[in-house]
């Protein structure tokens, strides 16, 4: 049988880990948030580039 001081070294760093980390769904909610911001972005540009005119020299970044 293990003493109670034991079982409580064991438990005690699980908790804290589990206390402190993010849920799943607020880590699927933060990366969705961001893909869809790199969406928009990526969207915007191609519609940019849709929009520029044949022959414009493309500038470099």
């Amino acid at each position: 049988m293990r003493s109670p001081l034991v079982t409580c070294g064991l438990m005690l760093p699980l908790l804290l880990m589990a206390g402190c980390g993010q849920d799943f769904d607020s880590q699927y909610a933060e990366t969705e948030r961001k893909v869809k911001a790199a969406e928009a972005k990526i969207d915007a540009e191609m519609a940019k580039e849709a929009r520029r005119e044949p022959g414009e020299n493309i500038k470099s970044k």
